[in-house]
């Protein structure tokens, strides 16, 4: 397997886990009664019943109701990012940039990303892939800190 394989496989799967810890900022605020879990968790979480992006919007909701400051920057480029590395094969897009000289030729693959709000944008795949990691990891922290502040929310009386 080569290196673009191995970073889609890697991608995929950090999106599945912001959209687990998703799941779990939603169960911890909505705390559905314990004879209903299996079914909040195996039908009304499932992604094809409520895909990434309402799990994004829902989350957002939550963050404004318990006063957090939610990285949607972070999230919607971890979103972005993951659908242009899944939905390009990892050649495609080859890119030839011809130098002065032909030491100064290069080749390079590049993905279209296309944002919440529609804009279209080419990257290099390795740029994007650096891209991913950081908006990764911020949308990670982001989302472990919102899970921390619901469960430890007092609730009201």
């Amino acid at each position: 397997m080569d290196i673009e394989e191995q970073q889609v496989i890697e991608i995929v799967n950090r999106t599945a886990y912001i959209e687990n810890l998703l799941n779990q900022v939603i169960e911890n605020y909505c705390s559905p009664h314990k004879d209903r879990f299996m079914f909040f968790w195996d039908v009304v979480l499932d992604s094809s019943i409520m895909p990434i992006g309402s799990k994004v919007k829902i989350a957002m909701a939550v963050a404004q109701n318990v006063s957090f400051r939610l990285d949607q920057d972070a999230l919607h480029k971890v979103m972005a990012l993951r659908n242009a590395f899944a939905h390009h094969q990892t050649g495609s897009h080859p890119v030839l940039v011809v130098g002065k000289t032909t030491d100064e030729d290069s080749v390079h693959f590049q993905l279209q990303v296309i944002s919440n709000s529609g804009q279209i944008t080419r990257k290099k795949r390795h740029d994007a892939y650096v891209e991913f990691v950081k908006s990764f990891s911020s949308a990670e922290l982001s989302l472990v800190d919102l899970l921390a502040c619901i469960k430890n929310e007092t609730p009201a009386v």
